[in-house]
Formats: C-alpha cells, sequence, structure tokens
C-alpha cells in the first residue's frame, strides 16, 4: 500500500525591508516597468487568444515569448517593438509577466462568455465584463534571477534603474518564524513597494503534521436545563479539546445580567457549557443527574 503524502498549504509571510532612498526609487522603477510589459502582453495575448487559449501554461509562455523575443532562434519575431521598448528586461521577470498577462485575459474570456451565455447577467442590460489591462500586480523575484537571500538578514534583488538592470543589496528589518521550520520551503517572493512602505511578499510550502485523535465520543444532547432530545453525535476530538478549552473562561466569569430570568420566557437563561461538563456526571451545569456521555475505544 503506498504511503500517503503529508498534506502541503501555502501560508504567506511579510519581510519588512529597509531600503536607501535611491533604492527604493529603483524598486518603484522596476514595479512601473513590470506593469508596464504587463500591459503589452495582455494585449498580444488576448489578440491571440483562439491559438494559445488551448495550450498548457508550460507550452503558453514559450508560444507568448516567440512572438515578442527575439533570439538567435527566434530572429524574426511578430512583436519587435517589445523587444525594442524592454531592452535588457531579465528573462524570468518577463516570464512571471506572462504568466500574469495570461491569467488576466483567462479571466476575462471565461467572464465574456459567461455574459455571452447569459449565466452571468441579472439584468437583460447588462454590461459586458471589461479586459483590465491596468492591473495593480507586483513582481515575482525568481531565486537566482531576481532574488538572493543571503541568510535572512540581507537579500539581494534584481532593480530597475531607469536605464539598466543592476543588482542592490538591502538590509531585512523584520520576518517572521516560518524560514525556522525545516520542513518549510521558501517559494519566489513578489516585491511589494510604494510610497509609504517596501517589504518582501514571501510565500511558503508548508507540511503540517496531522495530529492522530485519541478516540471518538458519542455525546447525547441534553438541551441544557431542558430534558434529554435525544441525539446522539460523534465529535472529533482535536475540535472537542479546542471548544473546551475556550470555554472555561465563559464558565468561570457570569455577568450580571446573564443571572437575571428572561423578560420573553420567564425563565433563566441557558448556562454557558463546554464538552468537558457534558462528560462529567452529576455536573451542576446541568439540569438532570444524567450520564451524558460515552467514551469510544
Amino acid at each position: 500500500m503506498a504511503q500517503k503524502t503529508a498534506p502541503k498549504t501555502i501560508r504567506t509571510d511579510k519581510w519588512q525591508i529597509s531600503p536607501t532612498s535611491e533604492q527604493k526609487q529603483y524598486m518603484l522603477n522596476t514595479v512601473r516597468e513590470y506593469r508596464r510589459l504587463c500591459r503589452f502582453l495582455v494585449t498580444v495575448i488576448c489578440t491571440h487568444w483562439p491559438d494559445l487559449g488551448s495550450k498548457s501554461c508550460d507550452n503558453l509562455v514559450p508560444a507568448v515569448e516567440k512572438l515578442v523575443h527575439k533570439t538567435t532562434k527566434n530572429p524574426d519575431p511578430k512583436y519587435p517593438q517589445i523587444n525594442r521598448a524592454f531592452h535588457k528586461f531579465p528573462s524570468y521577470l518577463r516570464r512571471a509577466a506572462i504568466s500574469f498577462a495570461s491569467g488576466q485575459v483567462s479571466s476575462y474570456m471565461t467572464r465574456y462568455w459567461d455574459w455571452q451565455s447569459g449565466q452571468s447577467r441579472n439584468r437583460r442590460d447588462a454590461k459586458p465584463p471589461i479586459l483590465n489591462s491596468d492591473a495593480g500586480c507586483y513582481p515575482a523575484l525568481y531565486k537566482g534571477q531576481c532574488f538572493k537571500l543571503h541568510g535572512f538578514e540581507q537579500v539581494e534583488l534584481k532593480v530597475f534603474t531607469g536605464s539598466d538592470w543592476i543588482w542592490i543589496t538591502v538590509p531585512i528589518r523584520q520576518l517572521r518564524e516560518r524560514h525556522k521550520v525545516p520542513t518549510n520551503q521558501i517559494k519566489s517572493p513578489s516585491l511589494i513597494v510604494n510610497d509609504k512602505s517596501s517589504h518582501l511578499s514571501v510565500p511558503f510550502e508548508c507540511h503540517p503534521e496531522k495530529v492522530k485523535a485519541r478516540g471518538v465520543v458519542v455525546a447525547v444532547d441534553l438541551g441544557i436545563n431542558t430534558t434529554s432530545s435525544g441525539k446522539r453525535y460523534n465529535c472529533d476530538l482535536n475540535g472537542s479539546y479546542n471548544i473546551a478549552a475556550r470555554g472555561w473562561l465563559k464558565l468561570d466569569s457570569r455577568k450580571d445580567y446573564e443571572k437575571r430570568p428572561s423578560k420573553k420566557s420567564g425563565r433563566l437563561p441557558r448556562s454557558w457549557a463546554c464538552l468537558c461538563d457534558l462528560w462529567t456526571n452529576g455536573s451542576s451545569f446541568l439540569s438532570i443527574d444524567t450520564p451524558t456521555s460515552k467514551k469510544v475505544g
């Protein structure tokens, strides 16, 4: 029998960086240049979507590069002006821009087809969706190409000065704890920068261990302050322990208004109780002295 792999999740940490005023201007230039390329690419991809839409992501990126990027094997791209306008643009950053632009076009096409078929029209005069090429995106920095980590104190970033692409070293001012877990894998971060602040949005592939339950609890619903309804429930102990822990403060501290009879029904309000009370015979929080639960396993 094949062994099941541990489930993985993606969690993102915010790493605060402290660039100089000159370095921050370079980072702002990088974001603006990246967004400018994305606008060009959205137009190209939308124009050729009948041919590109059926391709997988791995095949779509080189197909778009063939349209816009000049190489020795591709001396005559269909749109050479893009290659001239974005001279020396990093190849991995260009591929990240292609992936983002293709996602924008794919989303637009899906919404447009839904509108055209009437699935997303709430009114007869509903307007069609609009392709937004001026999206507020941020560049994804591929490790080794646009992003080099030196310990967890400094990071090298490839940025645009306005005329050329250079490397700068920026100190990391603040970060969280996910990088200390050995099983977590750092993915390509995004450079988030504006006039007020700058940081790296760093995703981690996490493999949390699944907590094994110690048993199954079958509980009987007593209706709290009423007679038993006879309903039975299976409880996951992982969640039960959490609920029980949250119930302690409620059991220990009752507010004054909770002790007063209800004005509507004339009866006392229901008491706070958690599963640890339901597991105890003769609990003072129950109206009858009846075994409340049975542990199996």
